[in-house]
């Protein structure tokens, strides 16, 4: 009985480590600026949902109280959970100005724009740790309320990500395009995170299942040749049975933590090594809670993930 006691009490901190949702953001157009003079003051944010459909007018607290409750461990220390604040509400703002020609300003999507969730739904998952944790957010956003970061007068694309392989990707390496605050920094106390490492086996016969466009020949231990990885470790390409596939094909078509793994292979078995959790680009949560722990403030958080940006009160 004390074993199953002590599992689940892992099984619990193991769950409060993670977000409510796993972030994707996996298509960010890198192309569009956003200049700080586009951007109008506001008190509250159109939010399409797109499980319904409904679009809801929601004011700025309750918004970025949700887009941190639901994108960021409520255990995590403050200064991080501020330094989330002001990523969630820069994003925002990019999201406003860019969606300026639609009834919404941003999506609950969290695989193109921000997880969201309401502080009921909150309480709910958090359970009898609720009030604690909800009194901590809501402190973590007003301590930072309309602070956004800009980098020569734009608005800065505040991507974010769970963990990081240890170095930050450049952006360019994941979009296709370059934005100069969003380089590769480094991370590595992302390392230390429980959650760091993940393993995955897949069989020939789920591999060839997973990609049905691929023609299968020859000896399974040669079917993956010639990786080409960035210096951060993030796979580029690789061939696939003559074919060359991108890793974050890959990292889609098997379900991988992120795009940044190495590939073995054993008596019918391909094992894949991933390293972090996320695209990688920009923020690593994970990161900047290590960092507020060595004593860091949002401020130096922000400013080590995004390079050369400023953080400015934007009303």
């Amino acid at each position: 009985m004390k074993k199953i006691l002590s599992f689940s009490a892992l099984l619990i901190i193991f769950l409060l480590l993670l977000p409510l949702t796993v972030l994707g953001q996996p298509s960010v157009p890198v192309n569009d600026t956003v200049k700080l003079e586009e951007v109008t003051a506001t008190k509250k944010f159109k939010i399409l949902n797109t499980e319904t459909n409904q679009i809801s007018e929601i004011s700025y607290d309750d918004y970025i109280f949700g887009v941190v409750a639901a994108e960021m461990p409520a255990l995590y220390e403050v200064e991080a959970l501020k330094a989330q604040a002001v990523a969630a509400h820069t994003f925002a703002l990019h999201r406003m100005v860019t969606n300026a020609d639609k009834d919404y300003d941003i999506t609950n999507d969290f695989t193109v724009d921000q997880a969201f969730i309401t502080e009921a739904k909150a309480r709910e998952k958090w359970g009898e740790n609720a009030d604690e944790y909800i009194e901590k957010i809501k402190g973590a956003v007003a301590g930072t309320k309309n602070l956004a970061l800009t980098y020569n007068g734009e608005i800065v694309l505040s991507v974010y990500h769970a963990i990081s392989s240890g170095v930050t990707e450049e952006c360019k390496n994941v979009w296709g395009g370059s934005r100069p605050y969003l380089v590769s920094v480094d991370s590595s106390g992302d390392k230390l995170s429980p959650n760091y490492l993940s393993e995955k086996s897949v069989t020939a016969a789920e591999l060839k299942k997973a990609f049905p466009d691929i023609t299968f020949k020859g000896n399974e231990a040669n079917y993956f040749k010639n990786t080409q990885k960035t210096p951060s470790g993030t796979v580029k390409t690789v061939t696939l049975c003559g074919s060359e596939i991108k890793g974050s094909a890959i990292r889609k078509a098997l379900d991988l933590n992120s795009a940044c793994f190495d590939i073995s292979y054993n008596n019918g078995t391909f094992k894949f090594t991933v390293y972090g959790y996320g695209h990688g680009v920009g923020m690593s949560q994970n990161g900047a809670n290590y960092m507020a722990q060595q004593g860091a403030e949002f401020e130096e958080i922000l400013c080590h993930y995004y390079k050369g940006c400023k953080i400015e009160e934007i009303y």
